[in-house]
C-alpha cells in the first residue's frame, strides 16, 4: 500500500481509514482515532431526510471540528432528490466528501428502500448516483457490499455504474447484505474491482488484528483498508498498522497489549471530550458502551462495566474506574 493516495482532490495521509459504526464514530470518536494516525474518518450513517426536515438530533450529528480533517459523512436514503439536497447542505458543514450508504442491513435502514436494499434492484443506483455528484462539489464515494443475497456478487456492475457516474473512490465490505458481517472474509470479488475501476478501492471485513489490515490489502489490491469493530475501545490500532506500514514487524505489533497509561488516559479524555461537546448526562450514557470496549479482556473488568452502566455523572463514572485503575494496574 502506498502511504498517501487521493479521493478526487482530497489527499489522505495513509491507508488505514475509521469505518462508519453507528453510536461509535462521532466527532469525539473521529478525533480520537486521527490523533492516534487514523487517515481518514467517516460518520456514523445519517438520515438524508433528517438533514432535509433540519431535525435537531440529526444536524447536530453535522458538526465537525476544525481539526477532524479529512472526514467525510456517510448519507442513506433511497429518493434521489432528497439525498442531493442533504448533500448540498452537508456540504456547508465541511466535510471533505460525501458518502452514499449501499450496504447497510440493518431494518431500519433497509425498510425504506436504502442502505444494502439498495442492491436488491441495482437499476436505480445510477440516478442516485448522479443526483449527487451533479449536486456538489466536494468528492462523493460509495459504500457497499458484494451483492444482496447469499449468492449474489453485483459489486462489480455497481463499481462500474459508480465510476460511470463521478464517484470518485468506493469501500466495498466482503460480504453480501443478507450475510452482514459473517462473510466478511469473502475478498476475491474486491480483488476483481480493484482490477476493473481505475477510482480508488477501499477493501472493509474481517479485520481484528494489524497484521489483518495488510493480508487484506495483498489479497485484494486495495488502495486503502477500513477498520470498524478492531479499533473501537482501541484508537490505538491506527498506531500499530502505521508502524508496520514502516517497517515493524506485523506479528510483534500483534502481540502487543495496550498500556495501561495510555489506555486510560485516552477514556478519560475520551469522557472529558464527550462532556465538553454535550452534556454531563448524555456523555456518561453514551460512554456506556465505549467503555466496555476499552475494558474489553482487562483482569476482573465485568463488575466495574456493570457498575459503569448505573453511573449517572461524570463524577460517578471517573471515580469508579479510577478506582478500577487503581486496584489492577
Amino acid at each position: 500500500m502506498k502511504k498517501t493516495w487521493k479521493i478526487g482532490s482530497v489527499t489522505v495521509s495513509n491507508p488505514f481509514v475509521l469505518a462508519p459504526m453507528a453510536g461509535y464514530t462521532d466527532s469525539t470518536y473521529r478525533n480520537i482515532c486521527l490523533g492516534f494516525g487514523a487517515g481518514l474518518v467517516y460518520t456514523e450513517l445519517i438520515s438524508s431526510l433528517g438533514i432535509c426536515f433540519r431535525n435537531e438530533k440529526t444536524m447536530d450529528m453535522l458538526k465537525i471540528s476544525s481539526e477532524e480533517h479529512p472526514v467525510i459523512i456517510q448519507l442513506f436514503g433511497s429518493i434521489p432528490e432528497k439525498i442531493a439536497e442533504a448533500a448540498k447542505i452537508a456540504e456547508q458543514y465541511g466535510f471533505d466528501a460525501i458518502d452514499i450508504n449501499m450496504g447497510c442491513p440493518a431494518p431500519k435502514i433497509t425498510k425504506n428502500g436504502s442502505g444494502g436494499e439498495l442492491l436488491k434492484d441495482i437499476k436505480q443506483i445510477p440516478a442516485l448516483l448522479k443526483a449527487v455528484v451533479e449536486a456538489v462539489k466536494i468528492p462523493v464515494t460509495i459504500k457497499t457490499r458484494i451483492g444482496y443475497g447469499p449468492e449474489d456478487d453485483v459489486v462489480l456492475t455497481v463499481a462500474k455504474m459508480a465510476e460511470d457516474a463521478g464517484i470518485k473512490a468506493i469501500a466495498i465490505h466482503g460480504s453480501t447484505v443478507k450475510q452482514g458481517p459473517k462473510g466478511s472474509r469473502h475478498w476475491e470479488p474486491i480483488r476483481i474491482v480493484k482490477e476493473k475501476v481505475s477510482i480508488p478501492v477501499i477493501a472493509n471485513g474481517g479485520v481484528k488484528k494489524p497484521s489483518d489490515v495488510f493480508l487484506l490489502a495483498d489479497e485484494t489490491g486495495a488502495d486503502a483498508v477500513m477498520i470498524g469493530r478492531a479499533a473501537l475501545g482501541r484508537p490505538w490500532f491506527f498506531t500499530g498498522v502505521n508502524r508496520i506500514l514502516c517497517g515493524e514487524d506485523p506479528l510483534a505489533v500483534d502481540r502487543e497489549k495496550p498500556d495501561p497509561t495510555i489506555l486510560f488516559e485516552t477514556l478519560f479524555r475520551h469522557i472529558q471530550m464527550m462532556v465538553e461537546r454535550t452534556s454531563d448526562a448524555y456523555a456518561v450514557r453514551e460512554m456506556r458502551t465505549h467503555i466496555h470496549f476499552y475494558l474489553h479482556s482487562l483482569p476482573e473488568s465485568s463488575h466495574v462495566k456493570d457498575q459503569t452502566n448505573k453511573a449517572k455523572t461524570k463524577e460517578e463514572l471517573l471515580k469508579l474506574l479510577r478506582n478500577y485503575k487503581n486496584t489492577f494496574f
